[in-house]
């Protein structure tokens, strides 16, 4: 009974323990390669809204330099096509406005700035604001 107590004392895995615990390796590198996946679509998503935003609001001011704002509607079916984070043509974002009288003033003129793409979704931005101008309604 000695030696057999003695054999079985020895250190080391056996092949069946190597193998669950490779298993338990696998699942747990797997588990980690999605969460980076995920963490990397989370940012392409981030990337694309503050462009969005940067896109709505250089058209705002650009808006703003005008020397008068007339009264137009460029959404849905006018504006920007097409245009990248540079306000060039071939990237994934429209974008369009509108701009009308406030009813807060008769100089106060509303303008809304929509900023929209296309990625894993349909998504959109939209800015809004008040320019004061000159010459009144």
């Amino acid at each position: 009974m000695g030696k057999l107590f003695n054999r079985l004392s020895h250190g080391g895995f056996t092949f069946n323990e190597l193998l669950v615990a490779m298993n338990v390796m696998v699942i747990g590198v797997l588990g980690l390669s999605m969460a980076m996946v995920a963490v990397i679509q989370g940012n392409k998503g981030n990337n694309n809204f503050a462009v969005a935003l940067n896109l709505a609001h250089d058209k705002i001011e650009q808006l703003k330099a005008a020397n008068n704002l007339m009264t137009e509607n460029r959404c849905p079916g006018g504006g920007d096509r097409k245009i990248d984070s540079l306000g060039t043509g071939g990237g994934i974002f429209d974008r369009c406005w509108r701009i009308f009288p406030s009813a807060l003033g008769t100089q106060l003129r509303q303008v809304d700035v929509v900023v929209s793409w296309r990625d894993s979704g349909t998504h959109e931005v939209s800015l809004s604001t008040l320019i004061f101008t000159d010459e009144p309604l």
